[in-house]
């Protein structure tokens, strides 16, 4: 009887210990924007409320980060078409030598800007990490992993939330 109750309470144990894994992973946080520091490639710190009025695309990557290229990849592509009217945001917590290194190499009409705590420290733990903000700065949607830019109902469905 006790080796059952014992297992019981380890299984339990292990299912607590996954869902919250799954959760850390899983979930982009609830991320208020005004709190970060962030700095343009000039280190020069940017508010964002100077984004008002625009509609965002704000992604939380690294030079490294293979899923992140995709991503950025495909949102260049699609950008005079389907993302005309929306800022892509790139925000990365890497040395700032190695994001201007990078946002020289790929060379996409992308604002990039550096995080000055570490994702970690914001509750950023999986990237990939995107937030669909609209022009009133208001986070409509948030994604963690990879978004599919070329399927054109995932694309007209994010515009859309940014209304």
């Amino acid at each position: 009887m006790n080796k059952k109750w014992i297992s019981t309470i380890i299984a339990i144990i292990g299912v607590f210990i996954a869902l919250y894994f799954y959760n850390k992973y899983n979930n982009a946080p609830s991320m208020d924007f005004s709190k970060l520091k962030l700095y343009n490639l000039d280190e020069e710190r940017v508010s964002f409320e100077s984004f008002k009025g625009k509609k965002l695309v704000i992604s939380f990557s690294a030079s490294w980060c293979p899923n992140c290229l995709d991503e950025m990849r495909e949102m260049n592509d699609i950008k005079d078409v389907k993302l005309s009217d929306v800022e892509v945001v790139i925000i990365s917590d890497e040395p700032m030598e190695k994001i201007m290194a990078w946002k020289e190499r790929l060379d996409y009409p992308f604002t990039f800007l550096k995080l000055e705590q570490n994702f970690n420290d914001i509750g950023i733990f999986s990237i990939p990490t995107s937030y669909i903000v609209n022009t009133k700065l208001e986070v409509k949607k948030e994604e963690v992993g990879y978004i599919d830019w070329k399927d054109e109902s995932t694309a007209e469905h994010l515009k859309k939330l940014m209304e």
